[in-house]
């Protein structure tokens, strides 16, 4: 295999600006994958990959998790093969990793081995630190942090549809972002289901024809039945979409967004279209938020949150039942909501 072209460096301005995101990423000697969002890191390992066996379908892809490492498993792993196949080492959970993982990457990316591709994700935290910031220096470096702006995310799904050669109105793209939200990954299901199911441009009608009703058994609906105190038709909500293959992760983050809007309003008596503004929350949002945070008293809207953060663990590895960890969540928000103000 012909070493693949190292791709440009690139990290995140000084002012704050975003860097290549993962659709740019290329296979090179070293690739960094910079940030929490798994989704996107899962993309840009494809597209490394997907590129690399495009330009050598022989190449051999490693796989190694940065908590279990062995010593030298990664000098075994990028030498050559008797099998003529180019390595190809792809390193999760760089933000985990142990001592002998630290020492040999330090070692290998001094003088990396030019006809392998070394693909690296951390999701962030002091662990590594110092390895991060060489590899920031060394490596092609790709984006993968959380979209956390309105705008990040139509950019996402404006590039979605770019790189599937569609055409989208912007109206459509706005409203798929507020009909779907803010998780990344069901974005892209969307954009993938309207570019098959739909011919010619995608249109605002259509975006609702596909998804104006997906509110009403998704994540948002169970939301909002929860925090009105609605309990039975939250937990009705929750069953159907369950039922219809949802995951309970974006379904929990669904439900926190609504807390944690409730939280960020919850005792200012400042008109919404400030609020608005400070929050940058839009102020329909800010009305909906002050409506269900007369709902609760100061006490269960901080239980509510530590209850979503005790949940998320839960639907992360914690509990064996995760489906019913989250209508456990579910009722217990309802309650609150339906016991009104003065409850504790």
């Amino acid at each position: 295999m012909t070493p693949p072209a190292r791709s440009k460096r690139a990290t995140r301005s000084a002012g704050g600006q975003r860097g290549p995101n993962f659709r740019s990423a290329e296979p090179a000697p070293l690739v960094f994958l910079d940030g929490a969002d798994d989704y996107q890191a899962a993309r840009a390992f494809e597209v490394v990959r997907s590129k690399a066996r495009a330009a050598d379908p022989s190449i051999e892809v490693t796989r190694i998790d940065g908590e279990s490492y062995e010593p030298s498993q990664l000098i075994l792993a990028s030498s050559p093969s008797l099998f003529g196949g180019s390595p190809l080492i792809e390193i999760h959970g760089l933000e985990k990793m142990n001592e002998a993982l630290q020492k040999d990457l330090l070692s290998y990316i001094e003088a990396p081995q030019e006809d392998a591709v070394l693909v690296l994700h951390h999701s962030g935290g002091q662990r590594g630190k110092t390895l991060v910031n060489v590899l920031k220096k060394r490596a092609s470096v790709i984006d993968v942090s959380p979209l956390k702006k309105d705008q990040e995310r139509q950019d996402f799904v404006l590039g979605e549809f770019k790189s599937l050669r569609r055409k989208v109105d912007p109206e459509a793209v706005r409203a798929l972002v507020d009909s779907v939200g803010s998780d990344v990954a069901e974005l892209g299901a969307a954009v993938s289901q309207l570019a098959s199911d739909i011919d010619g441009p995608i249109t605002v009608d259509a975006v609702t024809t596909y998804f104006g009703g997906r509110l009403e058994t998704t994540g948002f609906a169970v939301a909002d039945a929860a925090v009105a105190g609605r309990g039975a038709e939250a937990v009705s909500l929750l069953r159907y979409a369950l039922a219809s293959g949802l995951d309970p992760v974006p379904l929990l983050g669904a439900i926190g967004g609504k807390v944690r809007q409730i939280a960020k309003v919850a005792g200012s008596s400042a008109p919404a279209g400030q609020l608005a503004s400070e929050l940058k929350m839009a102020p329909w949002m800010v009305k909906q938020a002050q409506a269900s945070a007369r709902r609760f008293s100061a006490f269960n809207i901080a239980k509510a949150v530590q209850l979503i953060a005790a949940t998320d663990h839960m639907l992360k590895g914690a509990s064996r039942n995760p489906e019913y960890a989250l209508e456990r969540c579910v009722i217990a928000i309802s309650r609150m909501a339906a016991a009104g103000p003065r409850a504790s």
